[in-house]
């Protein structure tokens, strides 16, 4: 099992991997715990190996999960202005459709 998605931010991995299950596609996150490791190891900084990293159960599926977590981190870097939210003031980032601190929807 090779991984298919690597990223040190675990809550991209996390995302893709849900993205993933909801498409009846068996995957797991290996390195899910040793990422808070790198710094405290001797003073060096942490590097790949121990970034979190997708992994599928099923080699066979790989074409097709990889496709998937492409087009959604595709879409999911929009350029443009951050926005300001209608219900709470709060600024968001032009990628949101939904307000990160109440929920409420974007106002065009």
């Amino acid at each position: 099992m090779k991984p298919i998605f690597v990223d040190p931010d675990l809550t991209r991995v996390s995302f893709a991997r849900n993205l993933l299950e909801g498409e009846g596609i068996a995957c797991f996150i290996q390195n899910e715990n040793t990422r808070t490791l790198g710094p405290s190891v001797a003073g060096y900084s942490y590097k790949n190996p121990l970034d979190p990293a997708l992994c599928l159960l099923d080699d066979s599926q790989k074409e097709a999960a990889t496709e998937l977590i492409r087009l959604h981190f595709q879409n999911a870097t929009v350029e443009g202005p951050e926005w300001t939210c209608t219900g709470c003031n709060e600024t968001n980032p032009a990628a949101f459709d939904l307000c990160w601190s109440c929920g409420a929807e974007r106002v065009a």
